[in-house]
């Protein structure tokens, strides 16, 4: 066997290129993820875009103070893909590890016109494998636990499986509701603005509210407070209802499904609204005492009981903004009431009577 005898140059020369070829790792596609051929990312592609929540649990309902679940998205890019990441939301001072990762994946075939999806791919070390059926397109009338069901392999090499969430279709109206509880109790309760923010120039706790939902990133243009029309009993508990309703008119469809989703607010239903005039010549005023919105308001349900349209809630909004309003008794003086009739009766009753439904 023969040698070839390198000079100490021509040894560090080498050296170096054989340690920048070590250096250099695979491709992370070619390491991590199972190749693909354009056959398959054309079928693949039939993948339907969307975003879901995924609980362990079939038909789980979120919790509004603490959710945790799996956020998955499916997305077309070079065929489909998967990403998926652990989140919380809500009110709870609860973290979670992200574990974020994403998956290309095959097109495997269709089950009573449901889709079947599979991916594998190596993450921090461990092949993990998901299996994607999406039931979107189901012809089959049986019925399925979840539109999407996710099975995947953990970090351990155990397989879960997580459904998704289906309830709470998106608001198809900005005016929405939630009830308050006792003792202070609500995430909004004694909220300032955010860094950054300005303060709302709303008073007590509507201006709370303003403050607490803008530096969540959800835009309100109308917040006020409804009141039964006849007294009624509530408990004193912290978990109670304390009695009244906060109203709010959403800026966007998108800010509305925030709130349902996310704060548990809800549509409002059997809504109808009017815009009072200047000058006390509203036909439920009788000495209106400015600012006074509760007096106001038990006036104008006894002003409806009167007219034969009894109502089981009303209230007054106010704009998030300042706004300027003229000030001619013809002119609109720039609150908003809010009621709720009781029997579809009472409704046709107030529409008769210039009332409207609540519109976005």
């Amino acid at each position: 066997m023969s040698f070839i005898k390198l000079s100490p140059v021509a040894f560090s020369l080498l050296a170096a290129v054989l340690a920048a070829g070590c250096a250099v790792d695979p491709a992370p596609e070619a390491e991590d993820e199972e190749s693909m051929s354009s056959e398959d990312e054309l079928r693949a592609s039939s993948v339907e875009p969307g975003t879901f929540k995924l609980y362990a649990d079939a038909r789980h309902e979120p919790s509004t103070h603490c959710d945790v679940f799996t956020s998955l998205e499916l997305k077309r890019d070079r065929g489909a893909r998967a990403e998926l990441e652990e989140r919380v939301e809500g009110f709870c001072r609860l973290a979670v590890f992200p574990d974020t990762r994403a998956y290309r994946l095959k097109f495997q075939g269709t089950s009573c016109g449901s889709k079947i999806f599979t991916g594998k791919k190596k993450i921090s070390g461990v092949t993990r494998t998901i299996k994607v059926i999406d039931h979107r397109t189901r012809t089959c009338k049986d019925l399925q636990p979840a539109k999407i069901i996710v099975e995947e392999t953990d970090r351990d090499g155990e397989v879960r499986t997580k459904y998704s969430y289906d309830g709470a279709p998106k608001p198809t109206s900005t005016w929405l509701s939630i009830a308050p509880r006792q003792c202070g109790t609500n995430p909004w309760n004694g909220a300032q603005a955010a860094p950054g923010q300005e303060p709302s120039y709303l008073q007590g706790e509507a201006g709370e509210v303003a403050n607490y939902f803008a530096g969540q990133g959800v835009e309100i243009d109308q917040i006020g407070f409804a009141h039964p029309s006849e007294p009624r009993a509530v408990c004193m508990a912290c978990q109670c209802p304390r009695g009244d309703t906060l109203v709010v008119k959403a800026k966007s469809l998108v800010d509305a499904q925030k709130l349902t989703g996310q704060f548990g607010f809800a549509p409002i239903e059997g809504g109808l609204g009017y815009a009072p005039r200047q000058c006390g010549s509203n036909p439920w005023e009788q000495g209106r005492q400015q600012g006074d919105d509760r007096a106001e308001a038990m006036q104008l349900a006894s002003w409806a009981k009167g007219a034969g349209a009894p109502i089981d809630e009303v209230g007054f909004v106010q704009s998030t903004e300042p706004r300027f309003v003229c000030m001619a008794c013809q002119c609109p003086r720039g609150d908003f009431a809010v009621v709720k009739a009781s029997s579809a009766a009472s409704r046709a009753k107030l529409e008769s009577l210039g009332w409207s439904t609540l519109a976005n």
